[in-house]
């Protein structure tokens, strides 16, 4: 791929790449085109428009929570929403296989990047949590690899009480199935680290719509087009970012007052800035006529006003 420039839509950071590809970072940041593609959507969920994070306004009004979100746009989120990062196996901790009394309808998105592919089977329970926590607006913006048959692969199907193990110079799954056998899973796939960084499956777009429709959302939005200005362009690679919505976004009231109290504050301070420029003015052309100014300028010192 010939040099790429950008706006990077985290940090907002002017970007030129000589080797640019989808995988890895091209930010300084961190980002990459998966991560901006995220931010693009949640964007334009929120907007109606695709800004940049670090510009965002601040809506505490406005809850979201991250499955193990990258710290390069976390903490941007964190600044400007009510927003949890969550972790599988650290605090803040939140097992979205489990449900959770008390966070029911309770977020207006819900962030996963790259996920869902290593979460136990079945996929279909966890991807019910994340609705159920969703306000009935509420919205998931995600990102996942699917592979270009567009079939789903289940590595293993069986999986109920099983552990990672070592054996030999190899790690395995051993797993005991729900009658009670044990099996043992070799050519193990982890994508950066080990345990729960396992590759559990591998989804086709197909199936996934269909997964995310029978969990309750009511609509799927694959993002199917490049956008170059940030830095979206896709490659050979096959990650999928999309959005399942239950319904169309809208700002709560509360969200609509925070909004117009940034603008107001906006408005405020551009009148003062206007006052302050109109008193200087004033206060120059009054200078301006001072006599001994006039003197000064006949000396040829002094400044000028004119």
């Amino acid at each position: 791929m010939k040099m790429v420039q950008f706006t990077c839509n985290i940090c907002g950071a002017w970007n030129e790449v000589e080797h640019f590809a989808t995988e890895p970072a091209t930010c300084a940041c961190g980002s990459n085109v998966r991560l901006r593609a995220l931010i693009h959507l949640l964007s334009m969920e929120l907007f109606g428009r695709s800004l940049i994070l670090s510009e965002l306004p601040i809506l505490k009004s406005i809850r979201g929570l991250g499955m193990t979100d990258q710290e390069c746009y976390a903490r941007f989120l964190a600044q400007k929403f009510d927003y949890t990062n969550t972790h599988y196996d650290r605090e803040p901790q939140l097992d979205f296989t489990e449900p959770h009394s008390g966070l029911e309808n309770t977020c207006d998105f819900i962030l996963s990047a790259d996920v869902l592919e290593h979460i136990a089977p079945p996929v279909e329970r966890s991807l019910e949590q994340v609705a159920g926590l969703l306000k009935p607006n509420g919205f998931f913006a995600v990102t996942i690899f699917c592979n270009a048959e567009d079939r789903l692969r289940e590595h293993y199907p069986g999986l109920h009480d099983f552990r990672i193990v070592r054996l030999g110079n190899s790690m395995v799954v051993v797993n005991r199935r729900p009658d009670g056998s044990t099996e043992i899973h070799e050519d193990l796939v982890f994508h950066g680290g080990s345990g729960a960084t396992l590759e559990m499956r591998e989804f086709g777009m197909t199936a996934l719509k269909s997964k995310l429709l029978a969990a309750g959302f009511r609509d799927v939005r694959f993002l199917s087009e490049d956008v170059p200005e940030i830095g979206v362009l896709f490659d050979h690679d096959v990650s999928q970012p999309l959005i399942a919505a239950k319904a169309p976004f809208t700002m709560s009231r509360a969200a609509i007052a925070e909004l117009m109290d940034q603008y107001g504050s906006i408005l405020d301070a551009e009148r003062r800035s206007m006052e302050r420029g109109a008193t200087l003015a004033r206060q120059i052309a009054l200078a301006s006529k001072s006599r001994w100014l006039r003197l000064g300028r006949r000396l040829g010192v002094g400044p000028r006003f004119d």
